[in-house]
This record gives C-alpha cells, sequence and structure tokens, in this order.
C-alpha cells in the first residue's frame, strides 16, 4: 500500500469510525502508530485536520462535514465485497437477501470493465458454506421488526417458546442484539419477567409486538463482556477444564481453535492436554462426548462426575 493509498484509507476509517483510538487504526491499516501520528500531520498540512476527543469513547475524528470525492473500488475491494455479498446470499432465509442482492446490483454496474472481470474470476475460483440450524426464510418478518426494535429503541412484547420446559411464555424484552452462531440466529435482549439479559433464539419467537415504549441500553451491557467465555451459546458460571484427548483424534483436536482461551500442551505419546477458562459446561459436554472413548475430562471433578453419568446412562440404553 502506497502513501496516497494509505492516506485515503485513513480518511475514510476516520469518517465511517469516528472516535476509533490510534491503536485499532494501525491494526487495521497494518502499520506502526508512529506512522499514524505522522499521517495525521501530513493530512493538516493538506488542510484536512484530524481532531481527537477525551473520554470513554473519546478518539480521532474528521469534521462531519467533509465529504470524500467519489472513490473508485480496486479488483480486490470489489471482490471481497462480492465474496462476502454472496456468501450471505447463499444463507437460504438470510433477512436481508433482497437488500443484499440490490446493494450488489449497483456496485456492479459502478465497476470498471477489468474489475467485474476480476468478480468473475473470484466468484469462480472461491467459495463458502456455513452449517445451518434452520431455514428462516419464513422469519423474514421477524428480523425486520426486531430490527426497527433495535434501531427505535422500543421494547417488544412477544410469545416465546423455551424448549427446556416445553412451555410457551409471554415476555416483554428491550432488544439489544440479533446475533448469528452456530448456526442459528439469536436475538440478545433484557427479559423484563427474568430481570436480566437473556438470549432468545428467533425461530423460537412465536408472536412478536413493538410497544410504543421505549428504552435506553444498559451502560454496563457490552456484547463482548455478556458472551464472555461462552463455548458457543449457552452461558454459564466460570470454570477451568483440562481434557486429556488421545491419538488420532488428538491430532485433529490441536488443529482446532475451539475457545479464545484455550491451550494445549503435547504429550510424548501423542496425546494431548486441552485446557480453558469456560463460561458453561452444557456445550462443553456435548464436545466430549462427541469423541467418545478418545477424551478424558481431567477437571473439574463435576464434569468428569456428569461424562460418568452419561457413560452410564448410554450403558443402559444399549443393553
Amino acid at each position: 500500500m502506497n502513501k496516497i493509498e494509505r492516506l485515503m484509507n485513513t480518511i475514510i476509517i476516520l469518517k465511517t469510525h469516528p472516535g476509533i483510538g490510534v491503536e485499532s487504526l494501525a491494526r487495521i491499516l497494518g502499520i506502526s502508530c508512529r506512522t499514524i501520528y505522522r499521517d495525521f500531520n501530513t493530512l493538516a498540512l493538506a488542510g484536512l485536520p484530524v481532531h481527537s476527543s477525551t473520554g470513554p469513547h473519546g478518539g480521532y475524528y474528521i469534521d462531519e462535514h467533509y465529504f470524500l470525492p467519489p472513490l473508485r473500488f480496486t479488483g480486490e475491494e470489489a471482490a471481497s465485497l462480492f465474496l462476502a455479498g454472496n456468501f450471505l446470499l447463499q444463507q437460504k432465509g438470510f433477512p436481508y437477501q433482497k437488500a443484499m442482492h440490490l446493494a450488489l446490483l449497483k456496485i456492479e454496474n459502478l465497476l470498471e470493465k477489468d474489475n467485474k472481470k476480476y468478480i468473475r474470476e473470484a466468484k469462480d475460483s472461491i467459495s463458502f458454506n456455513i452449517q445451518k440450524l434452520k431455514d428462516y426464510e419464513d422469519y423474514n418478518e421477524t428480523f425486520a421488526l426486531l430490527n426497527e426494535a433495535i434501531l427505535n429503541k422500543k421494547q417488544v412484547h412477544l410469545k416465546y417458546y423455551t424448549i427446556s420446559r416445553d412451555e410457551i411464555t409471554t415476555r416483554t424484552v428491550n432488544p439489544y442484539h440479533l446475533m448469528f452462531r452456530q448456526g442459528a440466529w439469536y436475538l440478545i435482549a433484557y427479559c423484563h419477567w427474568r430481570k436480566k439479559t437473556k438470549i432468545f433464539r428467533i425461530d423460537r419467537i412465536k408472536e412478536l409486538r413493538i410497544t410504543e415504549d421505549t428504552f435506553t441500553v444498559s451502560s454496563k451491557f457490552s456484547l463482548s463482556d455478556y458472551m464472555g467465555k461462552s463455548w458457543q451459546v449457552i452461558r454459564g458460571k466460570d470454570q477451568k477444564i483440562r481434557v486429556k484427548i488421545f491419538p488420532p483424534v488428538s491430532r485433529w483436536a490441536r488443529e482446532e481453535l475451539r475457545h479464545p482461551t484455550q491451550k494445549i500442551r503435547k504429550l510424548s505419546d501423542g496425546s494431548i492436554i486441552f485446557s480453558a477458562k469456560v463460561s458453561g459446561i452444557t456445550e462443553v459436554k456435548k464436545w466430549i462426548l462427541g469423541m467418545g472413548s478418545y477424551a478424558e475430562v481431567l477437571a473439574p471433578k463435576s464434569l468428569r462426575r456428569e461424562i460418568e453419568e452419561e457413560i452410564s446412562g448410554m450403558k443402559k440404553r444399549y443393553k
């Protein structure tokens, strides 16, 4: 990336992410913080001063009245947009399929001939697939209503099916965030009935109505903090786990990133010790059981007992 490209990208990032920190900006651009400060000086000399603000949400920004001239995509930029867009379009039931399709057509119409060729070649040589637990084609209205409620900070009245209790309950929630994880869509919302933030699976919402009551997202809520160290979706008490995994399964297990806190210690016999600090063990248990006799829980003792009980139950089932 030459200096002109870098400066243009710096302007774009500052315009689209006002309040961004120098370290984050440097990470995105792949350069040092010192270079960022030099580029700020260059922009100021060119008549485009970069401003800074202090406080918890402080950072750097460009005057909101400054407008960039029309930009042209490079072949790689155009291809990356189309690959990302087509990846989402391949997911049957993606809630914004129509909007995404129209957006890609508009972008393609603006591209030069050479870049259109670049896109065609990229689409033919790269593909994606993702496991889905549900076809969300019938949930477009649900997504639209939830998105509207989130943007306008409106409380939602819903009827929800709780699968563990096999019952439908009526709740009022403050919708915070829509999340796709492990093949399914979820709503993260503050539940007035439970008096705490909860996760609701979209396809288990049976009825939904936006109310006129507004809400303010709690200053204590952070998506990354809320999901924390959960294995996948289900949250629980923080626990340290240690699992011994034997060959040949250990060879696959050591290649996989299962959890952000995981550590793997290789043993001389080819087995590994997998350790991590997780929030909740319900989903961890499924992972361990999936490895059959090739996995042994070392800690915590409570998880080891639960696995032993599952094995005992399976023995009875297969008698």
